[in-house]
């Protein structure tokens, strides 16, 4: 056995024992964690963004992705792509909901035209399971086990040699390129620093043979901001495992956190699967059963630093204005970034200044290069001077694409499965329809839609009652930041054309931005559709922001809306990533 394997365990479990009681509580250890207050602002952060990494996202185990022990990801960068390079961490509790355990080593493996996340043990995976995935732009390559050492295998690429201070996340590749041997890596893994090889390697925990042929996607990282080393102390142990004290995860239960265990100079080994946890304040890093993580376990830590962006676009003639059914939008977090995730509400008056309707549903899509917001009937000219309010937001944990597919469609809704609103009838959530995630594809859902929750999940439906299209996408945002305030739910009140917001936010304030998608039965309570496109407007004799219906008709006595109010977005706007 490797010398790097001796770990004084007895001695470190005592300590554990008595210094690791505080702070993070799983399930596993004592009882549930009791959810936090969060903070009313998020703060801003005094860190430069760095280039784009990757795109990430949050892929939860349902009923309909889980064959085995395996869950498949649906993904435009992954689906027909055997070369995709992913990195995966599990993630016990997204956006600090919920809480399912998943003890077994992963990895990923292509079949059928599409990746999936698997247990390497043969294990079933359980429904509900969550695993943190981005798929990186740069500095990335796959590493096959064609030589080993014992327990490990020397990596040999110019990112890593030489380079010690390299920040490396790895994650097992049963069949790189869709191609077997398909050599199993049942074991947590980790990485470490030879310096008398003057390279990295990895290696497997508990100590026995790396498997010849064994492949591994390795991703190498600067450190910086986002990009630290995690290595637990008596300070910062607590209820077993290892508490991050960072500004970009500290508060922030939607933060999408990627690990990779490293055994640096006088670190320890700890031979168990890890995930990431919200303890309702800090993320954590804790093995996934009941052991405690080892004082002096070190880990390699990912957090992408946030960015977003909210605007006003409106119709020119040199966007698509008056000669096509859509208009191109132009922007940084959306040019030349097909998997961005757009919303939009039509925006009547801007700054309470001119006027132009628009009574069609509309989508976003991807034109090869830009987003753009269309007609859903794909014939019908943009209007001059019509303009939308547009959010591009933090592609975390409360982000993410809902796709209508044959398993999770009923009649006219599409059910969601997600953990931030399954048994939430009081979650708040925004949908805009995305004609093609990704720029694939292609789906019309030419209907007003809302959503509305049924028993335990919510759905996304056509007002009208209109089937709902296998293949139609929806953009899909449940924010967290200020609930109540910029964050609630409008009831009409009366049959006028529109219903008036009455919020300190928006009063006597014209630039305002606001995002809307109407919530049939608010609490799961009530019922009333709202068959029509919807808009917002600001009346400058009432002084206040109204939602409005686009056809001209009566506004229905209890439809309701959820909103979201941007009053000063370089103040209120929630940090995203790049």
């Amino acid at each position: 056995m490797s010398t790097k394997f001796v770990r004084f365990a007895s001695a470190l479990a005592v300590m554990v024992s008595i210094f690791g009681n505080s702070g993070v509580v799983r399930a596993d250890h004592d009882a549930p964690p009791i959810p936090k207050s969060q903070p009313l602002d998020i703060p801003a952060l005094s860190i430069s963004p760095a280039s784009s990494l990757g795109v990430q996202f949050v892929h939860i185990a349902t009923a309909a992705s889980i064959l085995s022990n395996a869950t498949v990801m649906d993904h435009p960068l992954t689906n027909g792509n055997p070369n995709a390079i992913i990195i995966v961490t599990p993630n016990w509790n997204p956006g600090g909901v919920g809480g399912i355990q998943n003890d077994h080593p992963i990895g990923v493996e292509y079949t059928g035209g599409q990746w999936w996340i698997f247990n390497q043990d043969g294990a079933a995976m359980p429904t509900g399971a969550a695993f943190n995935v981005i798929i990186p732009t740069t500095n990335v390559f796959i590493h096959t086990a064609t030589a080993v050492s014992g327990d490990h295998t020397f990596i040999d690429n110019t990112l890593t040699n030489s380079n010690p201070s390299a920040i490396i996340l790895v994650t097992p590749n049963q069949n790189p390129g869709g191609i077997c041997p398909c050599v199993n890596a049942n074991f947590p893994i980790g990485v470490s620093y030879s310096g008398a090889d003057s390279k990295w390697d990895i290696f497997n925990q508990d100590g026995t043979a790396m498997p010849l042929n064994a492949s591994f996607n390795v991703f190498v990282l600067t450190t910086g901001a986002g990009v630290f080393i995690q290595t637990a102390t008596i300070g910062n142990m607590g209820g077993g495992g290892t508490i991050i004290d960072n500004p970009l995860t500290n508060g922030h239960p939607n933060a999408i956190v990627f690990v990779t265990p490293n055994l640096i100079s006088g670190g320890m080994t700890d031979d168990h699967p890890i995930a990431a946890f919200y303890d309702g304040s800090q993320w954590a890093i804790i093995n996934q059963g009941p052991t405690d993580v080892l004082l002096g376990a070190a880990f390699n830590v990912l957090v992408l630093v946030p960015r977003s962006d909210i605007f006003v676009h409106t119709i020119t003639a040199d966007n698509g204005g008056g000669v096509a059914p859509y208009t191109i939008m132009d922007n940084v977090l959306t040019n030349v970034h097909s998997n961005a995730i757009v919303f939009t509400t039509p925006n009547f008056n801007p700054g309470g200044v001119g006027g132009t309707g628009h009574n069609y549903n509309i989508g976003v899509f991807y034109n090869g290069s830009s987003w753009g917001i269309q007609n859903q009937d794909a014939l019908t000219k943009m209007l001059i001077g019509a303009a939308f309010n547009v959010l591009v937001p933090n592609p975390d944990t409360s982000v993410f694409v809902h796709k209508a597919t044959a398993t999770n469609i009923l009649s006219h809704s599409t059910i969601i499965d997600y953990p931030l609103t399954n048994g939430n009838p009081n979650a708040i959530i925004l949908v805009t329809p995305n004609l093609n995630p990704g720029g694939v594809g292609g789906t019309y859902d030419d209907h007003p839609i809302g959503v509305f929750y049924n028993g335990s999940k919510w759905r996304i439906y056509n007002e009208d009652g209109s089937v709902m299209p296998v293949g139609a996408a929806f953009n899909v945002f449940i924010p967290t930041a200020r609930p109540g305030v910029d964050i609630f739910v409008q009831t009409a009140t009366s049959t006028f054309n529109a219903t008036y917001i009455y919020n300190p936010l928006t009063n006597g304030n014209p630039n305002a931005l606001i995002l809307v998608t109407p919530n049939y039965n608010p609490g799961g309570v009530g019922g009333t559709d709202a068959n029509f496109p919807i808009g917002v407007k600001y009346d400058n004799i009432q002084n206040k922001w109204a939602i409005f219906n686009q056809t001209g008709a009566a506004m229905p006595v209890n439809a309701s809306f959820n909103v979201y109010v941007f009053a000063n977005y370089k103040i209120y706007l929630p940090l995203i990533m790049r």
